[in-house]
């Protein structure tokens, strides 16, 4: 980590008969301002207290949080803290998921794994917008009618916001199987084939639409090809035309199934000053600039509570609320309570909205294996940092 500096020299020195030990010191630094959309400030000029901040960062220069790859915060609409640390690079082949070692900097493209849910979710809000979904209640069934024959009673009643909120009911195994195990059953690796949309859709389903969740990359990847059948333009194309060029956002890694078939659910690589720019449209209204990029109406269906689970390390690592491919989870930190809308990502890849503050913080990572301190860092540093009182 570069921004670590010592004003003093380390040691110990004899003062007045006693000891004092002279401690390494962060040294904060307005994020740069560069020709890329954002305004930069201070956050001491927003109702932000640095102490709890530095001490993560001198937490993090003694070695704590030693897989954290990027912590961004951005208040009343500017970016007012910034930082990059080295680490590895992901990697699927790589030992423990790495790949390079690098030092990871503000044009570092990240990979964000399942963040791509919350864009896939945005696209079909402007598809629906756009006239091309009539709306959240169209059944599924009727962009496949290639596979008309796999459509039961049952699977004929899954609509749009049954995928949207997970709650299609198709069976899937990516929670008892976790794609961190390279287990070739889990159902999401085992979509790389020459027709993944039918494998899907070839699932039974095991429980009412709407009546249970469970986290499915088959319902997103469904979600991306509805958004192609619906528009006429691969997903990656309509985001580009739609989403990406009015935020002024240039370069974006897509991953893929198939070289026509996105994977809707996740691995799609961005800078976290460009996730920063997607997240920052929930707190505005679907705005940047001037610019209307999300309907308004759709930023605020998309933050609501649309179905509810109860499953131990699920509650805990995310909460018990779910939404349009976004969670909400309320944090209590010394009686008081803060709501957040958070879009969470394998490996600590984190979009964390405080709408109630108007602040948004952004993590990237690199613990593909293992507990994350997303909850810890929030509860610790970044809630503290709102100087709240009871």
């Amino acid at each position: 980590m570069r921004t670590i500096a010592t004003s003093l020299p380390v040691g110990v020195l004899l003062f007045g008969g006693y000891f004092l030990h002279i401690n390494d010191q962060y040294n904060y630094h307005v994020p740069e301002q560069v020709n890329d959309g954002w305004e930069t400030g201070d956050l001491r000029d927003h109702d932000l207290s640095l102490q709890p901040l530095s001490s993560l960062m001198n937490k993090m220069e003694s070695g704590e949080y030693e897989k954290l790859h990027s912590l961004l915060v951005v208040k009343d609409g500017q970016l007012v803290f910034e930082e990059y640390f080295d680490g590895y690079k992901y990697n699927w082949s790589g030992r423990g998921y790495m790949g390079e070692y690098v030092e990871f900097n503000r044009i570092t493209f990240h990979h964000m794994a399942s963040v791509t849910k919350a864009f896939t979710s945005a696209l079909t809000g402007i598809a629906i917008e756009q006239g091309y979904i009539e709306s959240v209640d169209t059944p599924v069934y009727v962009f496949f009618p290639e596979y008309a024959d796999l459509f039961g009673p049952m699977k004929r009643e899954i609509t749009i916001e049954h995928l949207l909120t997970m709650s299609s009911g198709l069976d899937w195994n990516g929670m008892e199987i976790p794609v961190s195990s390279r287990n070739y059953e889990n159902d999401l690796i085992q979509l790389f084939i020459e027709d993944p949309v039918e494998y899907i859709l070839k699932k039974p389903v095991v429980a009412e639409p709407g009546t249970r969740w469970y986290y499915s990359c088959g319902d997103v990847n469904l979600l991306g090809e509805i958004i192609k059948h619906a528009t006429g333009k691969r997903m990656d194309v309509y985001a580009e035309e739609v989403l990406l060029e009015p935020l002024g956002i240039t370069e974006v890694q897509w991953s893929f199934i198939q070289p026509e078939i996105v994977q809707a659910s996740g691995s799609h690589y961005m800078t976290p000053r460009d996730v920063a720019k997607f997240g920052t449209l929930f707190l505005n209204n679907g705005k940047w600039g001037d610019t209307q990029v999300i309907p308004e109406a759709w930023v605020e269906k998309t933050t609501q509570e649309y179905i509810s689970y109860d499953i131990p390390g699920w509650n805990e690592a995310y909460g018990t609320r779910y939404g349009y491919q976004w969670w909400q989870r309320t944090y209590t930190v010394d009686g008081i309570s803060v709501d957040v809308v958070l879009r969470s990502g394998w490996g600590c890849q984190k979009i964390v909205l405080f709408p109630e503050y108007d602040m948004m913080v952004v993590m990237t990572g690199g613990y593909y294996l293992g507990d994350e301190p997303v909850n810890e860092i929030i509860v610790d540093y970044i809630i503290p940092s709102l100087e709240l009182h009871s």
